[in-house]
C-alpha cells in the first residue's frame, strides 16, 4: 500500500529506548513543482507547464462563461528538461499551472494563493467555518456525545459548507445545507476560470455553462494524521472540477486512477497551492498519507512570540490527539475572545496543521438557496 511508504511513524517510549530513531522517509519519487530540478528524470518527462493569463476579479453579474471565452486560451508547453525553468519563471500577470501525464486531468497551480490570501482563508477556517451554529462539523454531528462549537478546536477533523454530506450513506440531501460563504464562492469561480483555460494532451476542461461551488469540505489535518485512499463520486455533476486549496503545513498527496490496483503518483502540496481534479482525475482514487511539520512563519507564531503556557500546549502536534490530560472535551468559546486573542488562537492552531478546503458542485442546476439564508437541517432550520 503506497500510503505506508510516506506515513509518519512514531515510536512509543519503550520502542524509542530500543530504536532511538526511525529511518528517513524516501521522498525521491515525490513530484515537487516548487523545485523542478529535484524531480526524477521519469517524473520530469511527465511534467508539463501551462501559462495561464491571470484573471481580473470577476463581477458576479458578468457571465463567467462569456468572460472566459473572451480571454486567450492557455498555451501548453512541451515536456520539461530538468532544471529548465522554475516556479517563478513567469510574467507577473500570468499564472503557472502544471499537468502530469501520469494522471490525466489533474491540474496543479503552485502558489496561486499569495501569503495574504492564505492568512485570510486560514483565519476563516479556524474562526468561522468551525462554528456549528452556522456549519455542521464532526464534533457537532458525529461525536458519541455531540457538542456545539464556536470555532475550530481539537479534535475537529472536518466541517461542511453548503450542502451537507451524509458520511454514512455517502449522499447529499437538497433540504440540508448551511450557507455557502459568498467570498469563497467568488474565489472558487475565479479559480475555475483559470482551470477552464488549461488545455493538455488533447483534453480541455471547458468552463461549464453552469458552475457553482455548492458544497465544500474543510479538512483539518494535524501532523500525524492522514486521509486514506478514496474516491469523491457522490456528486451528480462529476464532469465539473473538484477544487482543492492547501493551507498551512505541506502534505504528500497521492493520486492514481479509477482502479485501486494501479499504483498512484506522489505530489508535494504546499501552502497556497491549488489542485483541480478534472476529467479522468475527477473520479480517481487519492489519499493524503503524510502531513509535514513545516507551517510557513506568516501563518503561525514563532517560539519567541509564544507564552510559556502556549509553548507547553502547542509545542508539538500531539496536543491535537490529547487536548486534555483525561481526554475530556473542553469547549473553546470564541465569543469571549478579544480580537487579539482570536488572532493568536488561529495562528497557534495552524502551527502543526494543514487545512484543506475542497469545493465541488453537487447538482447540475443553479441552487441559489444554498448561498443565503439560515442553515437548514434534517428537521428544518438549525
Amino acid at each position: 500500500m503506497a500510503e505506508k511508504k510516506y506515513k509518519l511513524y512514531e515510536l512509543s517510549r519503550r520502542e524509542a529506548r530500543r530504536q532511538p530513531t526511525l529511518p528517513e522517509t524516501d521522498m525521491t519519487d515525490v513530484v515537487d513543482l516548487r523545485h523542478l530540478d529535484h524531480n526524477t528524470e521519469a517524473n520530469t518527462r511527465m511534467i508539463h507547464k501551462v501559462v495561464v493569463p491571470a484573471l481580473r476579479p470577476r463581477n458576479e453579474s458578468v457571465s463567467p462563461h462569456a468572460e472566459t471565452n473572451a480571454r486567450c486560451r492557455a498555451t501548453a508547453g512541451s515536456s520539461l528538461n530538468r532544471g529548465s525553468f522554475s516556479a517563478d519563471d513567469r510574467a507577473s500577470d500570468d499564472v503557472v499551472c502544471y499537468t502530469f501525464a501520469g494522471v490525466p486531468g489533474l491540474l496543479l497551480f503552485p502558489g496561486v494563493l499569495n501569503a495574504e490570501e492564505q492568512q485570510r482563508w486560514c483565519k476563516e477556517s479556524i474562526l468561522e467555518f468551525g462554528d456549528s451554529a452556522v456549519h455542521p462539523n464532526i464534533i457537532s454531528t458525529h461525536a458519541k456525545t455531540p457538542h456545539t462549537t464556536t470555532c475550530y478546536q481539537p479534535p475537529m477533523r472536518w466541517a461542511t459548507l453548503g450542502y451537507n454530506y451524509e458520511w454514512t450513506n455517502k449522499v447529499y440531501h437538497r433540504d440540508r445545507f448551511s450557507p455557502f460563504p459568498a467570498s469563497l464562492r467568488r474565489r472558487m469561480c475565479d479559480l475555475v476560470s483559470l482551470v477552464a483555460q488549461v488545455k493538455q494532451d488533447g483534453f480541455c476542461c471547458a468552463y461549464p455553462e453552469v458552475y457553482e461551488p455548492q458544497t465544500a469540505i474543510v479538512n483539518y489535518y494535524p501532523v500525524g494524521s492522514m486521509m486514506m485512499c478514496h474516491q469523491d463520486i457522490s456528486e451528480e455533476t462529476l464532469e465539473q472540477p473538484l477544487m482543492s486549496l492547501s493551507l498551512g503545513c505541506s502534505a504528500i498527496f497521492l493520486m492514481g486512477t479509477q482502479s485501486r490496483e494501479d499504483a498512484p503518483y506522489a505530489f508535494m502540496l504546499r501552502s497556497g497551492d491549488m489542485a483541480a481534479f478534472t476529467g479522468p482525475s475527477r473520479t480517481a482514487f487519492h489519499s493524503t498519507p503524510r502531513i509535514l511539520d513545516d507551517c510557513p512563519s506568516y501563518l503561525t507564531l514563532s517560539d519567541e512570540e509564544m507564552t510559556q503556557v502556549e509553548k507547553q500546549r502547542y509545542q508539538q502536534h500531539a496536543y491535537f490527539a490529547h487536548p486534555t490530560a483525561d481526554g475530556s472535551f473542553v469547549p473553546v468559546d470564541k465569543t469571549v475572545m478579544t480580537a487579539e486573542e482570536k488572532e493568536r488562537y488561529w495562528r497557534l492552531c495552524m502551527r502543526h496543521m494543514r487545512v484543506n478546503i475542497n469545493a465541488r458542485q453537487v447538482y447540475g442546476e443553479r441552487c441559489e438557496a444554498v448561498f443565503g439564508g439560515a442553515p437548514v437541517g434534517r428537521n428544518g432550520r438549525l
